[in-house]
């Protein structure tokens, strides 16, 4: 966002939920957004049917708000956020204006159940009204189109990128000498929250069967974030006698790129996507399962690493094995940045952005 406002040449209004009380960690108020941000108070229960959690977001006061600041356009998460998608819609409807649905489509491990056959019309209902639909990977394209949710034209992938400049202008070169030890030949990284979706435990048990290799006894597995998964995974570094081979570096923001730059690689063992940007920003080839569909356009097996389609622990090591040969690893890295500087990055985000919002402007 931050960047978008700083070759926009429209005049750019933001609104967020989030609130400091809850330290939501995906709120843009909360992370010192260095940007003006209207901050909504929000009502956001969490609910747990049959094994699966359905977020709900409400903010009261955000159809007031659009109102007296009459915005040309409005840019909306798509399903996620379908309550206070109604006010927009009011808004849009009523002072003849367009909105844009932004959203990863369906996710992917989600399963249908009871509640989707009483949210799904609802969502389709605003779906449709959408004037366009920005997708954030090919995938959530594909997903609107075979379903017929919304015709293809209709549909915009703009590519969920990072800032790679910012990221890049980030990594500390002294830090970078400090994590990496002398003796250390290769590092498998793992970027994200310490949560089971994620499966962090996954990539231990993998690391700990590749470490029996003595082409890998001076590899190193690394765990940047925090979660309620940390204990366990102490427990099971532990278990599997690895500890001098695992390191846990906690929740960090600033300066993450250099944890990138250090490592060799990247493991996406679980639900995930923006993370398998990060890294080939800084040309680290990934190994990642089902993830939120960016996988799918940015890691092409046996060129920027691998996609893994089960859930196989030899599987998963087997293919960190295969990245890490010398005659892979150099090639793939390579790939793995120029997939970004050609591709998926935030110069082609903002164009696609610009078309939507000019679409929706009509």
């Amino acid at each position: 966002m931050q960047k978008y406002i700083s070759v926009s040449q429209h005049e750019i209004l933001v609104y967020d939920g989030g609130f400091v009380a809850k330290n939501d960690a995906k709120s843009v108020s909360n992370n010192r957004a260095r940007f003006p941000v209207n901050r909504l108070f929000s009502w956001s229960p969490v609910f747990n049917i049959r094994g699966q959690e359905y977020p709900l977001f409400f903010s009261p006061a955000l159809f007031f708000n659009l109102v007296r600041d009459r915005p040309d356009v409005v840019v909306t998460e798509g399903e996620i956020n379908f309550i206070n998608n109604f006010s927009i819609y009011l808004y849009c409807l009523i002072f003849k204006k367009g909105y844009v649905w932004w959203s990863l489509g369906k996710v992917r491990t989600r399963k249908k159940n009871i509640v989707n056959s009483v949210l799904d019309p609802l969502v389709s209902f605003l779906l449709r009204r959408a004037a366009c639909v920005m997708a954030r990977t090919t995938w959530a394209k594909r997903y609107y189109v075979e379903h017929k949710l919304v015709p293809e034209s209709k549909v915009i992938v703009a590519p969920n990128s990072m800032d790679e400049s910012l990221a890049r202008a980030e990594v500390d070169e002294s830090l970078i000498s400090k994590l990496r030890g002398e003796d250390t030949d290769y590092v498998i990284l793992y970027v994200g929250a310490l949560t089971e979706s994620k499966r962090p435990q996954d990539l231990v048990q993998a690391f700990s069967l590749l470490s029996k290799n003595p082409k890998y006894k001076n590899c190193e597995l690394w765990f940047v974030g925090d979660g309620p998964q940390m204990g366990m995974l102490r427990s099971l570094v532990k278990c599997l006698h690895i500890e001098d081979r695992v390191k846990f570096f906690g929740k960090i923001f600033e300066g993450v790129g250099s944890y990138f730059s250090a490592a060799d690689m990247v493991v996406v063992p679980g639900l995930g996507g923006l993370v398998i940007n990060h890294a080939m920003i800084f040309g680290k080839p990934v190994v990642s399962r089902l993830a939120d569909g960016t996988e799918l356009d940015l890691v092409v097996s046996g060129e920027t690493g691998f996609l893994l389609e089960d859930e196989s622990i030899e599987n998963m090591a087997e293919a960190i094995s295969k990245v890490l040969l010398p005659e892979n690893l150099e090639r793939m890295s390579a790939n793995a940045k120029a997939k970004v500087d050609q591709f998926w990055n935030m110069r082609v985000m903002i164009e696609r952005v610009n078309c939507c919002i000019e679409i929706a402007g009509k």
